[in-house]
């Protein structure tokens, strides 16, 4: 006897579930990998310059209110 079922007007049957996946050229699949990978280190190196010109910035900022402290404590004490 034959285990397929009638439902909707479409023969189903039994066994395995959903979509097959679909062939995907593994040489594409390769490339878009590469390519997403160049894209994360790209972004990844911006991001590290970003942080890099921040600290830079703060230090510099740092160093100019350390300046005007000495200033101002040299100031009053004369």
């Amino acid at each position: 006897m034959d285990d397929s079922k009638v439902v909707g007007g479409k023969v189903k049957k039994p066994g395995k579930r959903g979509r097959k996946p679909a062939k995907i050229d593994l040489k594409a699949k390769l490339e878009r990998s590469r390519q997403s990978a160049r894209e994360c280190r790209a972004r990844k190196k911006l991001r590290y310059q970003y942080l890099e010109e921040l600290v830079s910035s703060r230090e510099r900022a740092i160093c100019a209110l350390r300046e005007e402290l000495e200033m101002v404590r040299n100031h009053h004490l004369t």
